[in-house]
This record gives C-alpha cells, structure tokens and sequence, in this order.
C-alpha cells in the first residue's frame, strides 16, 4: 500500500484529513503525522512516504525550508500543499520547489477526492514508467548477454527485485512459421499477465525479463530469475504460458526449459541446449514443452540420396513434371511426422546445395534463376522450420526458378557435359583419371554425374575408360617399335601384369596371340 504523511501544526486539521480519505478504498496507509516541520523531515527520511500533505505556515522550520530539504532527500516525494492563507508568496514557493498540488483551506470532500485521483493517476504512472526502464534495462541486458556476449551480472541483477536465487532460460518457439508477428505487442501484454500472476508462482519471490530472439520472427527468449525455481511451479507456469501464447501469437508454440544456473554467464550455454532441444523435437509434435538437458539426443536419419539423384537427373534432362514428382517423394522422406526439425532442416539444407552446384556446372547459380542467393535461402529455411513453410520455398520459388533458368536446348545440357568428358578421356586416357574429380572440378555430385555418363553413353565411366584405353592399346599394337609394357604405360596402365589381364579379358586372347594376328606398321 502507498504510505501517506500528514504534516500540520494544528491537530484538529491533521484529524480532520484524517477522517476524510478513504484509505482502504484507495489503498492507501498512514506512515505518520507531524506537528512542526523539524520532525516531519526526520519521519519523512525515516518512512519515505509515497504522498504528503504539508501546511506551508509552520513555526520554526516551515513548509517552504521543509520542501527545499525534502526535495533534495527525497526527489520522488508527491506532495499536496494545505494552507488556510491564499497568499501569493506561498502559492509560489510551493510551485518552485515543485509541489504537487496546492488547496486552500477548510478542505472539501469532494476537492479532496479530486487531488488524490489525480495523485495516485501520478503514482501509478511513476511506478509503470520505473517498471518500463528497469525491463527495458534489463531485456538490453538479456540481448547482450545472449547475443553479443557484452552483458554483465551487475546489470542483469539491477533489474530483477530477487537479487539472491537462479536463473533459468524459457525459449519459446511457434510451431508454424508466421509471415507478420506484432512481437512488441505480444511482449508487453504477456509482461503484464506475468506481472499480475507473479504472486501465485514461486512464492511471488521472482522476475522475468524477455527479449525477442535474432533472426526470427516470432521466437521469445524469458529469463526468470528467484529464490526457489521449483520444478513443479515452473511446470504450472509453462502450462499458463503456453495457451497464453498461442492466444496472443494466434499459433500453438512449444517451450523448452533451462537448467537453472547461479551465475549469469551461463545463460549463453543455456540458451544453445535450449535451442537445440527444440530442434530434436518431433515434426508432429505441436505444442510440445521439454526440459533442455533431459531430451535425449535423437540420430541424424538417413538422407534420401537416391531420390535426390532421381531429381538432379530429371532437372537435367528438362522432365519438369517428373522433376516435380521426384521432388514430392523426396520431400516427404524429409517430413514425415516422427522426424525432427533437424531431419527437415538438413534434408532441405543438403537439397538446396545439390541444386546450387548444379547451377553452377551449367554457369549458373540460384541467385540467376531465383533471384535469392544461397545464402539467403540457407537463412530462410533455418528461420522457417515447419514442414508447409519449408516446402513452400522448394515448389514456389527453387524449383520453378531452377527449371525456368534452362533454355530450350537445356534439356542437351547433360549430353554435353558427357561428350566433354568423352572428348577428356579420348585425349589424355594414359592420365589417371578419375570421375570424382571430374565431378568436383564442375561443381556436380559424383553419384549425380555416374548416372548422367551411363544414361546417355550406355556404360559405366570405368568401362567406357578401360575401352578406350584398350582401343588405344591396339592401335599402337600395330608398331613392332613398341614394347607390350611401353604400351601399358602409354595408355595408363603402369603395372603390366594387371594390364595383360584386363587385355585377355576384353578382347579374349593374349596380347602376343593379338599382336601376331595383326599386320605389322612402321613409325614414319
């Protein structure tokens, strides 16, 4: 309750103030009255009141050397000046050292009831701007300390009223990615609810500050701070919290929960378990709510390669509508219900890079054929998380853009890569070549690249290199001037015996079998 101050010479004014305020209605308490201005400045400075009634003609020490005093001891004090005299002089003084208020007496009931609405109207909006600046403080703090690694204990601490006690982290995060969120709005209305439902966790001994998280929209960072953070209070808590959000936010949310820790340094840890508890939640699970820490950690599962290769090959070749059939087998291995966010995050992840480094094979990349780089898509889909958000970039924007990048004669594009490396191993086949490296040197995968060399020649990169190899090998048959293992050598093979073998294989007879068979040539 706000505490009142009377200060008066005559005794008959301070009972008859007394009697006329309403203190239960208006939630007010009387802290003390004095009868002289000397005593009133020690009870003051004693009681720090909240609201005082002063008269301004007073022996020895009087109103205007009392307010003087007061108003450097105590700054906030809101005082009501009461004087039987409407002198000027006094009236003057009193708004000089910024008295609140000024009534003449004998004091109406009905005056009376106006000053002191109009008094605690100040208060109140006294006490919500400090509430307002001391989380402000705090909440810059809290983005410091999470975000930048600049904050410190000693300005965390300044903005809770529990000094002594924990801290734990609430990371809360909307289960659907939200276009538009009125987040400032959200967070002062969710302050509030938790301002005014304080008393009924953790004993009322807590505070909380919030922030909103870097890099998404709607995602919420609380930090509760007091001196016993139960668990079975902080469940209450979440399980208020959590509808609560949804009805602010208009989206379910899930919630996960720190550790609690002692000092404040910590909460960057913290809030790293946190989020990544998060992320190994199941994709079906909506409104879910852990303790970071407890969740056990869940294997990466398998990544559908062989349907992305199914996809990369008919993006090659222009099959757009089996492209899109490809796409929607793979994104549902990607997104099925007991997956986890991180399942869907790598898949698409891993998806988007494959698409880049075909782009690029081609002289292209996303930027050109989507007008977003992909860097910029890494962030969108890191930000976004749930199954219909993620997917919508693929079906809206990527795969569209990657199909409408290629020109008519694009669906050739892949015949052209194959006869290149045709042409690569007809003129340096003696080179150890190796269609891995092919691959990297042209930004492709090399199972990606495999498939395409086979489609379109018929055979497997090895084979088609030991034919042309051993096509090599037969033509400089004909040239007694060459030795078998010169020969061997020329071709690329530096043992003779695995090339003898590989030869008889091939061709079914023996290289000297072969080599008598043939009509010999001369070097010229």
């Amino acid at each position: 309750m706000r505490q009142v101050m009377i200060v008066d010479d005559e005794r008959w004014i301070r009972r008859g103030l007394i009697q006329s305020i309403p203190w239960e209605e208006l939630g007010l308490a009387l802290a003390g009255e004095a009868e002289d201005g000397e005593d009133a400045y020690h009870m003051a400075l004693l009681k720090k009141p909240d609201l005082l009634f002063l008269d301004m003609r007073m022996p020895g020490l009087d109103g205007k050397q009392l307010l003087a005093l007061l108003g450097k001891e105590l700054p906030e004090l809101l005082t009501i000046v009461v004087s039987g005299y409407s002198d000027f002089e006094y009236t003057k003084e009193a708004i000089r050292h910024n008295a609140f208020e000024y009534m003449l007496k004998p004091i109406k009931k009905d005056e009376l009831a106006a000053v002191l609405g109009k008094a605690l109207e100040e208060l109140d909006r006294r006490q919500i701007s400090k509430a307002r600046a001391r989380e402000g403080s705090a909440k810059n703090w809290l983005e410091d300390v999470l975000f930048t690694g600049d904050g410190s204990e000693s300005s965390a601490l300044a903005g809770m009223s529990w000094k002594a006690g924990n801290s734990l982290l609430l990371v809360a995060q909307p289960d659907v990615y939200v276009e538009r969120c009125e987040l400032p709005l959200i967070m002062e209305q969710l302050r509030q609810k938790l301002q005014q439902e304080r008393a009924f966790y953790f004993g009322g001994e807590w505070d909380v500050v919030m922030t909103a998280a870097q890099g998404s929209m709607c995602e919420l960072v609380l930090c509760l701070h007091g001196k016993h953070l139960v668990r079975s209070e902080l469940l209450r808590l979440l399980a208020m919290l959590q509808p609560l959000l949804k009805q602010l936010a208009g989206v379910s949310y899930s919630i996960a929960a720190s550790e609690q820790a002692e000092q404040d340094s910590l909460l960057p840890q913290l809030y790293k378990k946190s989020k990544l508890s998060l992320n190994a939640r199941k994709l079906g699970e909506a409104g879910w709510i852990g303790f970071a820490g407890e969740t056990s950690v869940v294997a990466a599962s398998a990544y559908p390669r062989e349907l992305e290769q199914a996809l990369l090959i008919n993006l090659q070749h222009g099959n757009e509508e089996q492209a899109q059939q490809d796409f929607e087998r793979f994104y549902a291995q990607i997104s099925q219900p007991c997956m986890t966010v991180d399942d869907l995050l790598r898949g698409a992840l891993m998806l988007v890079h494959s698409l880049e480094k075909q782009l690029q094979s081609i002289g292209a990349n996303l930027e050109k054929a989507t007008g977003h780089s992909l860097l910029a898509y890494t962030e969108m889909i890191r930000i976004r998380k749930d199954v219909t958000a993620v997917g919508a970039i693929f079906k809206n924007e990527i795969l569209p853009g990657v199909i409408g990048s290629r020109s008519p004669a694009a669906g050739k594009q892949g015949e052209q890569i194959v006869r290149e490396i045709q042409k690569l191993i007809e003129q340096h086949c003696d080179q150890p070549l190796s269609l891995h490296q092919i691959a990297e040197s042209r930004f492709l995968n090399a199972d990606y690249l495999s498939r395409l060399f086979k489609k379109t020649t018929g055979s497997n990169f090895v084979d088609y290199l030991t034919d042309a190899r051993l096509a090599k090998a037969v033509e400089l048959m004909r040239y007694p001037a060459y030795k078998n293992y010169e020969i061997a050598k020329r071709v690329g093979y530096e043992d003779y015996r695995y090339f003898s073998q590989i030869f008889k294989k091939k061709m079914g007879m023996t290289i000297g079998d072969y080599r008598s068979s043939l009509e010999p040539q001369t070097l010229n």
